[in-house]
């Protein structure tokens, strides 16, 4: 098996897919064409995962965060403001929810888990880069 298809399964089944999903993971996987080479870049998009990846971002400025500072709190040292950085907890499902309905997005229970799985890679790189 791929070491890129292997990550991805491993990543399904530590983001919380049963048996079944895991295993029409392998079968889509399998049955799909590589992505084109490329150079590290966002090169290809799943026809599958259309729908998921549309409905994230129409909502991806719905996000519940909290600054934090030097000693896991805001607060004042030597006179002045510690550095504060952003961290992102998750998405504000209630705006989310708000945000899809006025849409005209219908949630789904797989558009549901994929928003979940987008949800928390997005916030890992966000809390990374912060």
């Amino acid at each position: 098996m791929d070491r890129d298809v292997q990550a991805a399964i491993e990543g399904a089944r530590h983001a919380g897919f049963d048996a079944d999903s895991l295993a029409e993971l392998r079968e889509t996987i399998a049955a799909s064409e590589p992505p084109p080479a490329g150079d590290g870049e966002f090169t290809h998009l799943w026809s599958g995962n259309l729908a998921i990846v549309d409905a994230f971002l129409r909502v991806s400025s719905q996000w519940r965060v909290v600054a934090c500072s030097a000693g896991g709190a805001i607060m004042p040292v030597g006179g002045m403001i510690s550095p504060t950085v952003a961290i992102y907890i998750s998405l504000d499902y209630a705006a989310v929810r708000a945000g899809l309905d006025a849409e005209g997005i219908t949630v789904t229970p797989e558009l549901w888990r994929g928003i979940r799985i987008m949800e928390s890679a997005a916030a890992a790189m966000l809390n990374e880069a912060g």
